[in-house]
Parts: structure tokens; C-alpha cells; sequence
């Protein structure tokens, strides 16, 4: 980027090869009405639909099961948008025809991600609900205006359902996302909800940090040698189960054991060994992937005359050299509002004593929250920490004060808790 006394005005072109319209307001409801046009006739076969809702849901469900339960079955379907793409000469040997209609998903049982989006919408109104077909666009690859009149930056489809007076977004096309919400690039954006009339610009819910969070839960035991060692659970909940989910999806059952084992090790500022010893669901749209590892840090405590350290930052790795640089040109783009939780139990050896505790950590920061918390109980120690960041764009004025915090979170991690082994202690 040129210094602010070279920079010159810049022109951005698009190119389109839809009749010239300057009125945006024009331009979007005829571009809506030729979409719902397309749409209604891609959907408009509502009783070969009423018959497939009635083997879906119980006329007694409530209406959110009803949802749910349509819902899972799309997501049974397969879907071609996922698979490894196929070489023409398979794709003729295969002889599957592109459906013509919902009607067609269903009885052949396959289809792309947006048609089996639109046959959730098509399911969901022949079970009587209220609901509306969106085209929004993907913020992975742009950041959408309707002052710019580009249709084609509307480009992935989700749906609409109103529920007790609330709007609900469904993407059943996108695999392995739960009920209820958007994968990442979906959320937060703006979208054109398709009617007869043309439509309206909606925006798609932005999910709290809360619904996408790493929860690693410890027990270990420390060696008088210094060695951390026992079981640790990781659970990946929302966007981040989705996430790995589909970058997995294609990988076998080895590549998807070195890929969380992998991940536990970057999480560790220290060499570690670990293995994963459960199974986890990668083939679910289940809110939750869960991961149980054996785990061993060598030399994790350190000692120092009658005295050892225990760093408390166990898991901070990931976090460590986020925002070193003391300058930012550019605003700070998070994917998606996220969490990380992490509960651990130290059982410490016979004798030894907690000699002192660092000070507890409570870093609010409104959109950024840091917690740190230690206790000592029964031989034991036990460590909670919080890492929020419930915030998606952040300009850059604000640049400054977020590498603060995370000063402070680094500082945070980096204290240690002071300890006795048994023979200083029985000194003592």
C-alpha cells in the first residue's frame, strides 16, 4: 500500500450481463422477480411433498420437531456438492440425470447443496409453515452491497421459516450443519428473500460466541519428575465441530486421528504426546464432536532449589503471538464469534504443597472477555480459563486496545503457580 501523499483514487469496474438499471431499489426487484419466478417452478409441487412430509413428522409433533425432523431427513440425501468430483467418463458411466424439480430430488435421493436447500423449503411449506427461500452472499469471498447491483455475489441459498414470531435460518444443503444454524460464511451477511413481489434485503443471524466453543477438559497427574500425565476431552461445539466436519469429510480413519492429534499438540507451548482414544461422530450434523485423548507432557514442572513451577497456561499456545505487530492497516476479521473453555484437574504428588497462586485474571473487554482462576484443594489443583471473542469486524482505531488485551492474556498465561515438592515440604 502506497503512503498516504502517493495513493491515488482508485475505480472499480462491474461487469454484468443484466440490462442496465442505475436505481439499485429497480435493479433488486426485478432481478427478485425472476429468481422467485425460477424458484416457485423449481418447488411447485406441493403434493408430491405433502406426501413426503406425511412420512416424515407426526401430525401431533410440535412445530419445531416438525422442522427438525424434515430437517434430518434432507440432510439424509445424498449430496453431490460434497462428494470428490468425478471424472467425465465417470459421470457417463453413472447416467444420473441433473433433477428437474424437488419432486425429482426426492425419489432419485440426490441432488447439489442448493437444491436440497430448496427441497427443505418445499417440505416445510407443505407442512404448513410460513417460509421463504434467501439468496446471500458468501462474506468467505465477498463483502456484499446492494449499491453495487452484482447479482452474482448472491450466491449460496438458505431458508427462512417463521417460527412463534421469530425468524429461523436453515441451511440443510451446507453438510453437517446443525439445525438452527449457518455455516460461518452465511452468518451476519445480507440476503434477498425471494416473493412474487420481488422481495426484501433480510441480514442472517450472527450466532453468539457462545454457540461455537472448545471446551478441553484435563485430569491429569504430575510426576515427582515434573511429568503431566492422564485423560483430556475435547468438545467442539457449533461452527467449530461444522468446520472440521467438512474439512475431514474425505479423509479416512488414520488422517482424521493425526488431524486432532495434531491440533491438541499446537494447543501445548511444550513437546507432548498424545493419542486419541475414542471414535468421534464425523459423519453427524450433531452440535457436538467429541474427542478423548490420553496425554503426557515430559517436564511440564520445573524446579529451583526447593521449589517447582507450574505454568498455567496449558492450552494457550494458539493464542500466543495473535496481534504481536504494534501496527494494523487493515480492520481485524474474525470468521465467527467463538469460545474456549478449559477445565483442568492436577492431582498432585504424595506430600506436595501449593506454595503460592498467581492472581486471579478477570479481563473484560466487552466484545473480548479473559478469565483465569486457580484453586488448590485436597492435593489437587484445579484451573478454570475463558477465552471469549464475541465480535466479527473490528476496525482499526480499535486495533490498539484489542493487542492490549491480549497482552494481557499472554501475561496471564505465562504466570506460574509455585509449588513444594514433598521432600521440601516435610523440611518445612
Amino acid at each position: 500500500m502506497p503512503p498516504p501523499d502517493e495513493a491515488k483514487a482508485r475505480v472499480d469496474f462491474t461487469y454484468s450481463d443484466e440490462a442496465y438499471e442505475p436505481d439499485p431499489v429497480k435493479f433488486w426487484k426485478r432481478i427478485g422477480k425472476r429468481w422467485n419466478d425460477r424458484l416457485e417452478d423449481f418447488i411447485g409441487k406441493r403434493k408430491a411433498m405433502e406426501r413426503a412430509v406425511a412420512q416424515i413428522v407426526s401430525p401431533n409433533d410440535p412445530p419445531e420437531v416438525k422442522l427438525q425432523k424434515i430437517y434430518a431427513r434432507v440432510q439424509q440425501i445424498r449430496n453431490t456438492s460434497y462428494e470428490v468430483q468425478k471424472t467425465q467418463q465417470e459421470e457417463k458411466r453413472a447416467k444420473e440425470k441433473e433433477p428437474n424439480n424437488v419432486e425429482d430430488v426426492w425419489n432419485r435421493g440426490y441432488g447439489t447443496g442448493v437444491q436440497l436447500t430448496w427441497l427443505y423449503l418445499a417440505l416445510v411449506r407443505a407442512a404448513g409453515f410460513e417460509a421463504y427461500g434467501v439468496w446471500v452472499s458468501d462474506r468467505r469471498d465477498y463483502f456484499f452491497s446492494p449499491q453495487l447491483m452484482d447479482s452474482y455475489k448472491l450466491n449460496t441459498n438458505v431458508v427462512l421459516v417463521k417460527l412463534n414470531g421469530k425468524d429461523l435460518y436453515c441451511d440443510p444443503g451446507a453438510a453437517f450443519t446443525p439445525f438452527g444454524l449457518l455455516t460461518w460464511s452465511e452468518t451476519g451477511v445480507p440476503g434477498l428473500r425471494l416473493d412474487k413481489d420481488g422481495g426484501d434485503w433480510v441480514q442472517t443471524i450472527l450466532p453468539e460466541s457462545a454457540a461455537s466453543r472448545i471446551e478441553r477438559s484435563a485430569n491429569l497427574k504430575l510426576s515427582e519428575m515434573g511429568d503431566l500425565a492422564g485423560k483430556l476431552t475435547v468438545t467442539f461445539t457449533g461452527l467449530e465441530a461444522l468446520r472440521r466436519r467438512v474439512e475431514e469429510r474425505n479423509d479416512d480413519e488414520a488422517d482424521r486421528k493425526k488431524f486432532l492429534e495434531d491440533e491438541v499438540q499446537q494447543y501445548i507451548p511444550a513437546a507432548c504426546d498424545v493419542q486419541l482414544l475414542n471414535k468421534p461422530d464425523w459423519s453427524s450434523s450433531e452440535p457436538s464432536l467429541v474427542a478423548e485423548f490420553n496425554l503426557k507432557i515430559p517436564g511440564w514442572v520445573s524446579g529451583a532449589g526447593r521449589r517447582a513451577f507450574f505454568p498455567v497456561g496449558l492450552f494457550s499456545a494458539t493464542e500466543k503471538h495473535l496481534f504481536d505487530h504494534a501496527n494494523r492497516i487493515h480492520p481485524v476479521y474474525f470468521q465467527f464469534p467463538s469460545e474456549r473453555v478449559d477445565d483442568i484437574t492436577v492431582e498432585l504428588p504424595p506430600g506436595w504443597q501449593v506454595a503460592s497462586l498467581p492472581r486471579a485474571q478477570m479481563q473484560d473487554g466487552h466484545v473480548v472477555i479473559y478469565t483465569l482462576d486457580m484453586e488448590r484443594s485436597n492435593g489437587a489443583l484445579h484451573l478454570t480459563r475463558k477465552l471469549i471473542v464475541d465480535v466479527l469486524l473490528l476496525e482499526v482505531k480499535y486495533y490498539t486496545v484489542l493487542r492490549d488485551f491480549f497482552q494481557v492474556v499472554r501475561t496471564g498465561d505465562e504466570e506460574q503457580i509455585v509449588l513444594q515438592p514433598g521432600a521440601a515440604a516435610a523440611r518445612n
